[in-house]
């Protein structure tokens, strides 16, 4: 629809923010993480086909849901398979907030309490008190 063209001679690297219409669900540029200023842009007919659009490839690390309807919101909130959703804007929360993708997009988080979990080994001491009953 707009964009794709090179703003730099270094081709492939610096481009400008380029929007596809019409992408079709099993095609590369919907079903693979693009880092870069992409939209892919398909339609759907109700909430339940867009969640399963959503969710229908390997990758999860983020999604993005935007609507005036907070129930509509958390609902499809709830439903999608991602490491972060974020609600009206992007990449919501501080740093505080873990980050981190599900399925092929990535293992464990990065910042706040998650991203220690990485580092440490949880172990389990148990000791009894009292002597039991003779």
């Amino acid at each position: 629809m707009t964009g794709g063209t090179a703003l730099s001679e270094r081709n492939g690297y610096f481009m400008a923010a380029t929007v596809f219409a019409g992408v079709a669900r099993d095609s590369d540029l919907f079903q693979k993480e693009v880092f870069g200023p992409v939209l892919a842009v398909t339609t759907f007919d109700d909430p339940l086909e867009a969640v399963d659009l959503a969710n229908d490839t390997d990758q999860g690390l983020a999604a993005g849901v935007f609507t005036r309807d907070l129930d509509r919101a958390l609902w499809t909130a709830d439903h999608l398979w991602a490491g972060q959703v974020y609600v009206n804007g992007w990449f919501v929360g501080g740093v505080e907030t873990p980050f981190g993708g599900v399925k092929q997009s990535g293992y464990g988080r990065e910042k706040g309490q998650e991203a220690l979990d990485g580092y440490v080994q949880t172990r389990n001491v148990g000791i009894r008190i009292s002597q039991p009953p003779i």
